[in-house]
């Protein structure tokens, strides 16, 4: 019988965890899924209430409530089953209620400085959530902490007593086994009215106390922007419909229809055990009370057959006594019987009623019926003309618009949209337009910020919205002094986040990360934090995000940005451990959670690239260190996202990193579409600092050379002065005629191309893809060296450009016009030192001449042919010219390299030029060149 007692609290306890379980389990499911990216929702609890940065005190706050009426019922024996098996079941009812709705619906999150600490598997993060140890984010619609708060206010006033009044003299009568005298004639608000099961009919004084504290609670609730006041609202509203529907379903259970639902609650209320102790509770009480629910049933019976002034009576005050017999106990009556007599009562009312109703619908005159819809018809037409008026007087102010400029209906409607403001908008502006010119001295403006900090004074966030005097702001920022520029941060400080979103107050933010004192951009940076996922996915806000992270971050500031794009962790708690996103890996993958990491990373990428947000700098970096650590199937979708918008991210290191990446991971229809988005803007990828290796990428790695010859290299070759002349553009035409030779080429970005050896993505062999793409060019390469010979000989990069193409040109090249235009140019050259036609004591044109010789002298040895440039340049330069080059130590050094890597008819040509009738002057000269072409004429002869 024990255990029969017990049964239904234990089934509501483990229907109560049960639900818990699955409404902390959707709670997870229905976090992942929501809106992040969307903004929050207008709500004046927000506006009105300041923010609470403490939200763990919704938790505290519901566990006192809870413990607190334990401890009230604990101890009451007679009714403490039956408050906590109903106080479960409907706990457990509202969370049903709480899960289906959050999770058909999702809201934006009310907090935007949120972030959810569940991020593990939801299964096992549900018994987090139960236990408060993690939270999540996007579980609104109705709040569940509001629910919790109002079933325990609830359960404490309904089942509350007579012994609120006087809880001591109550105690020790109890203990004593003695009963308590109350008598309520008091005031109703401290004494309450009792009904006929002894339940209060008014507040009294413990009833004030505990809904103060639950009104205290929602305000908490409302204050940390846990929930929206939607949500309180409705948590509230539903919690206690269910609370009275479920009182009064039990109240009435008698007359109920045998059905399986009403055997269930007949079971679970006990409810013959439920009649036989409302009449002992009249013992302790000795309220003068109905003995059990039958007797509730008698007095509406009895009420229904009094005449309508009964209504007029007072109801007579409930008086405690003690003399009734506690054996007394008062028959009890047949259900059925009465039911049926009270559900033919009210049939025969409806009847009456529908029959009067009947009657009057006759007796209507006709043409008053047609008056009637007239006159509704006039009140209708009148409504839409004042609507229409109203909509008119909105649009446009002005209704003469012949007679009145753009202008001026402009400022008609900035008068009625800004009210009493836009005086002082106005004024500020004027002061703007003079202090905002350069002219303005420095005592002007130290004057005229004065002036304006009076008018704008408390109206900073209102002038910072506006797009003619946000820049008014602006200017202030730029010329004001430290105290003006303190005040104004001040005034925005807690907004930073949301108008770096705005379209016009986003400057002023920018401006303090500008003209602001270090503390104030220090604070703007940490205000960031948080935030950083939301607004690199902002079209606005991104800018702030560029400004602030590329441009005052440093290396560790940096860090702490990026890491938001790992976990929503990392919003709240930056961790110091790892410098890297390789690190930090290493360690999420001892404890299984590597994957989370890079599913969010490739979440919060997608919807940047869905956007087409990508030209932020950390969008680049989080990007580049996904696609460098990401599965397969990770890296072949961002691959897909994103090849047609690589051009958007080739200023930036990390983002032409991304671009190579695609390119090496890329399929071959990948790679056709990127090729093609870089369609007209290959000139300026060459001239990019970070971009050009996107290009040596596609020369390493595309097969289809007939597609990069007619994209790519047609639009270099088509510039090739422009590009020839740049600093990084040259690079890339190197890359062409000597790909991977580091003795002209950056090492490190060799080594980076290198890598893509490994990957095996191209059927292609590399050397008959190069010389296809060498063969296109070539002659441009010729046209150009030929037509400037004199800068290429002075330019030592392009003179190595230019002796690498030699060497890689076939015998059946034409070379003859190439070597007569050196030839020609060194004819008319002199040895003066301080000339500028001294070409031969040059030490760039002596470098390129020497290594011209050597590669010319290589290009001999693979296949003789006929024209050589050493042959050119004896034929073309006159001897005497040519004599004048053993005065200077430069040129006798050219005789050697001519003599050293010469054919054997052009070595002896040139020792009948200078034996005997050089040799004199040789001897006579005193540097290094002239002893070492006297040692060679001399060998050789």
């Amino acid at each position: 019988m024990v255990l029969c007692v017990y049964l239904p609290v234990s089934f509501s306890i483990l229907f109560f965890l049960i639900t818990l379980y699955i409404n902390s389990f959707v709670q997870v499911w229905a976090d992942r899924n929501v809106p992040y990216w969307l903004p929050t929702l207008p709500d004046i609890g927000h506006n009105l209430l300041p923010y609470c940065t403490y939200f763990q005190i919704n938790n505290y706050y519901i566990s006192i409530a809870f413990i607190l009426v334990i401890i009230r019922y604990i101890f009451q024996r007679d009714i403490r089953l039956i408050v906590f098996r109903r106080w479960f079941f409907l706990q457990a009812v509202m969370y049903v209620m709480r899960t289906i709705s959050i999770y058909v619906t999702s809201l934006s999150v009310p907090l935007p400085s949120c972030n959810t600490t569940a991020v593990g598997s939801p299964s096992i993060e549900a018994f987090y959530i139960m236990f408060f140890m993690h939270t999540t984010c996007g579980d609104v619609l109705f709040s569940g902490h509001t629910i919790t708060l109002t079933l325990c206010a609830l359960a404490w006033t309904t089942y509350s007593k007579g012994e609120e009044h006087y809880p001591i003299r109550w105690l020790w009568y109890r203990l004593r086994g003695m009963n308590q005298k109350i008598v309520s004639n008091g005031s109703s608000w401290f004494y309450p009215k009792l009904d006929s099961t002894g339940d209060p009919l008014s507040f009294y004084i413990t009833t004030l106390l505990v809904w103060m504290f639950t009104i205290i609670g929602y305000l908490f609730i409302i204050a940390t922007r846990f929930h929206y006041t939607v949500d309180v609202f409705l948590g509230f509203l539903l919690a206690n419909l269910t609370w009275q529907i479920y009182h009064y379903y039990i109240k009435n259970l008698a007359e109920r229809r045998s059905i399986i639902i009403t055997r269930f609650f007949l079971w679970f209320e006990d409810y013959e055990k439920l009649q036989q102790q409302l009449v002992h509770m009249k013992k302790p009480y000795n309220v003068t009370r109905s003995n059990d629910m039958i007797t509730t049933v008698e007095n509406k019976k009895r009420k229904l057959s009094k005449k309508s002034d009964e209504s007029t009576q007072k109801k007579k005050k409930v008086h405690f006594s003690f003399d009734q017999s506690e054996n007394e106990i008062p028959k009890k009556m047949d259900f059925d019987t009465l039911s049926s007599s009270l559900k033919s009562r009210a049939s025969e009312k409806l009847a009456q009623v529908a029959v009067a109703k009947r009657q009057a619908r006759d007796k209507t005159d006709p043409t008053i019926l047609s008056n009637v819809k007239l006159i509704k018809k006039q009140l209708k037409s009148k409504q839409k003309q004042m609507e229409h008026k109203k909509k008119k007087k909105h649009i446009n102010i002005v209704q003469d618009k012949e007679n009145t400029t753009f202008r001026q209906r402009l400022k008609e409607r900035q008068k009625l949209r800004r009210g009493v403001l836009y005086d002082m908008a106005d004024k500020s502006k004027k002061i703007w337009e003079i202090l905002r010119r350069d002219e303005t001295t420095n005592e002007v403006r130290v004057k005229l910020c004065g002036e304006l900090m009076k008018l704008i004074e408390g109206n900073v966030k209102f002038l910072s919205m506006a797009h003619d005097t946000t820049r008014v702001l602006e200017c202030l920022i730029q010329f004001g002094n430290e105290q003006q520029k303190h005040y104004i941060f001040e005034q925005v400080q807690k907004d930073l986040p949301t108008m770096s979103k705005s379209l016009y107050a986003h400057h002023v933010v920018i401006k303090f990360l500008n003209y602001g004192t270090d503390n104030q951009k220090s604070l703007i940076k940490k205000s960031l934090h948080g935030h950083v996922c939301k607004l690199a996915r902002h079209s606005i806000g991104c800018r702030v995000l560029e400004y602030c992270y590329n441009d005052l971050c440093n290396s560790a500031e940096r860090f702490q940005l990026v890491q938001e794009f790992y976990g929503r962790e990392y919003a709240i708690l930056k961790t110091t451990d790892v410098k890297n996103i390789e690190e930090l890996l290493a360690t999420k993958a001892a404890t299984g959670q590597r994957a989370n990491v890079l599913e969010y990373m490739q979440e919060n990428l997608m919807a940047c690239i869905q956007k087409d947000l990508l030209s932020t700098s950390i969008v680049h970096r989080a990007m580049h260190e996904y696609i460098r650590n990401a599965d397969e199937k990770g890296r072949t979708e961002l691959v897909d996202a994103v090849k047609e918008k690589l051009i958007k991210m080739v200023h930036s290191r990390d983002g032409a990193r991304v671009a190579i990446f695609c390119l090496w991971y890329g399929t071959n229809k990948d790679r056709k579409a990127l090729i093609k988005s870089l369609k007209s803007f290959v000139v300026k990828i060459a001239k990019e600092e970070q971009g050009y290796p996107i290009l040596w990428t596609i020369f390493d790695i595309v097969d289809d050379t007939k597609l990069v010859s007619k994209i790519i290299l047609q639009e270099l070759m088509s510039n090739f002065d422009d590009i020839i002349n740049d600093s990084h553009g040259k690079k890339v035409l190197m890359y062409l005629i000597a790909p991977r030779n580091t003795k002209h080429l950056q090492y490190d970005l060799v080594q980076l191309m290198k890598t893509s050896d490994a990957l095996n993505t191209s059927k292609k062999d590399p050397e008959i893809r190069q010389r296809e793409l060498f063969e296109y060019c070539k002659s441009y390469f010729l046209e150009y060296f030929t037509s400037n010979t004199l800068a290429t000989l002075k330019d030592g990069f392009q003179g190595f450009m230019m002796t690498e193409m030699i060497e890689r040109l076939s015998p059946e090249d034409n070379l003859s016009s190439f070597y007569t235009s050196i030839s020609t140019l060194l004819d008319n050259a002199t040895v003066e030192p301080q000339a500028e036609t001294n070409l031969i004591e040059n030490q760039i044109t002596h470098n390129v001449l020497r290594h011209l010789i050597i590669a010319d002298g290589k290009r001999q040895k693979k296949q003789k042919h006929n024209q050589t440039l050493v042959s050119t340049l004896l034929s073309t330069i006159s001897p005497d010219t040519l004599r004048t080059w053993i005065l200077c130590n430069r040129g006798c050094f050219i005789f050697v390299m001519m003599l050293e890597h010469g054919q054997s008819d052009e070595c002896k040509q040139i020792r009948s030029l200078l034996v005997p009738s050089a040799m004199d002057t040789l001897k006579r000269q005193s540097f290094a060149g002239a002893k070492v072409l006297v040692e060679k004429l001399l060998s050789s002869s």
